[in-house]
């Protein structure tokens, strides 16, 4: 559902409606399995450590327990099944679809890591039939711009409150791969294992500097050397 766009020298609203979670928030579990790789694009952080409320807003952080308030914000991790959905999702976030650029200052001294799942995590299912039983569609949530982050993080901290241990749902700019955030008080560090798998640094001229050119070359992006 769209939202008009107000008048001049008056604040944008959100271009987009977010529908509030259901109550009771009884969405589909979609199990990611022990033995399950995930890719994570990452900095500063350790690739398996959780982001304990550090940065801007994202569609899924930062958010309170909704039963305990007091105890802090929830840290998350976000990864996805793919390499490519997870550079999409971080390196290439802002990218116009239509083609850009990547400066080197997004990708300078990031990598991208492999983990593997030591156990069963349980996620909220915000994809496919997950979707509709929630009545929601993916434009108004999972795929929405930046500025109505205030309303879909209201859906990661009713998923936490109904005992998931974070999301699922398909990464909208690389569709065929799933995105994933998990609750940093519900899978510890401990369970993500890091393997040797990963593309490494993105800085040249390593394999992972010749992998983001290689793709970015691919979806019209031109990645740039300064």
């Amino acid at each position: 559902m769209e939202r008009r766009v107000v008048s001049a020298g008056t604040p944008a609203a959100p271009t987009t409606f977010v529908p509030p979670p259901p109550v009771p928030f009884d969405a589909l579990e979609h199990v990611l399995t022990a033995g399950s790789v995930l890719h994570r694009v990452h900095g500063s952080f350790p690739a398996g450590a959780f982001n304990p409320g550090m940065g801007g807003p994202t569609r899924f952080a930062h958010f309170t327990d909704a039963g305990d308030p007091s105890a802090g914000i929830v840290p998350v991790l976000y990864a996805a099944s793919t390499a490519e959905a997870a550079v999409c999702e971080t390196l290439l976030h802002d990218v116009p679809l239509q083609g850009g650029r990547l400066s080197r200052v997004k990708y300078h001294g990031r990598r991208e890591t492999t983990l593997v799942l030591q156990r069963d995590v349980r996620l909220a299912k915000l994809m496919g039939a997950g979707l509709r039983r929630l009545s929601v569609a993916p434009q108004d949530l999972t795929a929405t711009s930046g500025d109505v982050y205030a309303q879909t993080v209201l859906w990661a901290q009713a998923a936490h409150a109904a005992g998931f241990e974070g999301l699922a749902w398909m990464s909208a700019r690389e569709n065929t791969a799933e995105a994933y955030v998990l609750f940093g008080d519900r899978v510890a560090e401990s369970e993500l294992q890091e393997t040797s798998d990963g593309l490494g640094p993105f800085d040249r001229p390593g394999p992972g500097f010749r992998w983001l050119s290689a793709y970015c070359a691919l979806v019209k992006v031109e990645l740039l050397l300064s």
